[in-house]
Formats: structure tokens, sequence, C-alpha cells
């Protein structure tokens, strides 16, 4: 009986200074640099418009003459001087405007000669004010090896056999290695060995 407990003795001192020189070991190969185990940054950028209703008054009281083309309004001479033939042209003014705020510029372009002639409107939409940046970091779930003691209690309606105490070893919820000591029957207790990976992840 004291050899026997003397065996189970050695075993288990084995079995646990087997789990801390692996422990060791693969503390060690951890120390390299892991790509899957970086950090994941995500960056979203995105434009707030800012929605306003203004309105603009056009009060351009300022005009440039000049003299248009009778059968050919886009036919337009700035002086007196450059036309040959004066009654194919005929006197009008221009009036050109600029309104701006902050987040438009509009620009008027109207050709009057008593009648309107012409008239354009063209506007210059300016860049968003503001921008909003959204940065999300994912860190990977991370795992920390252990040694648990833990115990059973079982058995059926019939029988009461089963009273246990363990060690387990877990690497960083990768694997785990268990020890179990079945204490029911003291004069012959039973020993159990286990191993396990994870399925998922």
């Amino acid at each position: 009986m004291i050899q026997f407990s003397i065996k189970t003795e050695r075993l288990l001192l084995l079995i646990i200074l087997a789990l801390v020189i692996c422990n060791l070991f693969l503390k060690q190969c951890s120390g390299f640099k892991n790509n899957d185990n970086k950090s994941k940054i995500t960056i979203t950028r995105d434009t707030v418009w800012q929605t306003k209703i203004d309105t603009f008054k056009v009060q351009t009281v300022k005009y440039k003459t000049v003299y248009v083309n009778k059968k050919n309004i886009s036919n337009i001479v700035e002086t007196k001087a450059d036309i040959k033939d004066l009654s194919l042209y005929e006197e009008a003014r221009v009036y050109k405007d600029t309104l701006s705020n902050d987040d438009i510029d509009i620009y008027s372009y109207n050709l009057l000669s008593g009648n309107l002639l012409d008239s354009q409107l063209s506007y210059k939409l300016k860049v968003p004010r503001e921008i909003t940046v959204t940065k999300v970091i994912e860190h990977p779930k991370t795992y920390r090896s252990g040694l648990y003691v833990f115990s059973e209690v079982g058995g059926n309606t019939n029988n009461f056999d089963n009273l246990s105490i363990g060690l387990q070893y877990n690497r960083k919820g990768n694997w785990f290695a268990s020890y179990r000591l079945n204490l029911n029957a003291i004069k012959s207790p039973t020993h159990n060995l286990g191993v396990g990976v994870r399925i998922f992840k």
C-alpha cells in the first residue's frame, strides 16, 4: 500500500513538473509576433451636410454698356470702335452679381435692352465644413493559462460511487490537461488523465 502511494505521488509530481515546463516553453514561443493577434482598426469617414434654407435677393444696380447683334445676341461687342456697321447692333446693359455665403456662391448674369435678352444663373458649391471620423478598434480575445483545482460528486439512484478531486491545466483556452483522483474507494482509488482541445473559436 505504501509502495502504491509513493508511485501515485511520483506520478502527480511528474505531471505537475511536465505542465510547468510546457508552460515555460510556450511562454518563450509566445514572445514572437503573431499577426493574427493584432488589433484591427476600422476608420469610417462620413460627410455631414448642413441643410439650410436661405433667400438671396438680386439687387444689382451696377451695369456695363455693351452692343449686341440684333440677329445674334451671343455676338456682343464692348466698344463702338470695334463695330463696322452700327445699324446691326443695339445698345444693351449687362448686369452681373455674385451672391455668397459659407456654403455656396451664386453668379447671376442678365442682359437687357429694354427687354430681357439673356439671363444666366450659375453656382459653385463649397466643400462641406464638417466631416466626422469614426475609429473602431477591435482588440483580439486573450486567454490566460492557469492551473485549476476541481472536485466531482455523483452517482445514480442505486449507488453513490463518485467522489473525486483533481487538477486541470488550461493553456490560454486552446487546450487543457487534467488529472482526477476518485476517492470513493479509499483502499483502491482510481486515477484518471484527460486532455482536450478547443473546437470553436
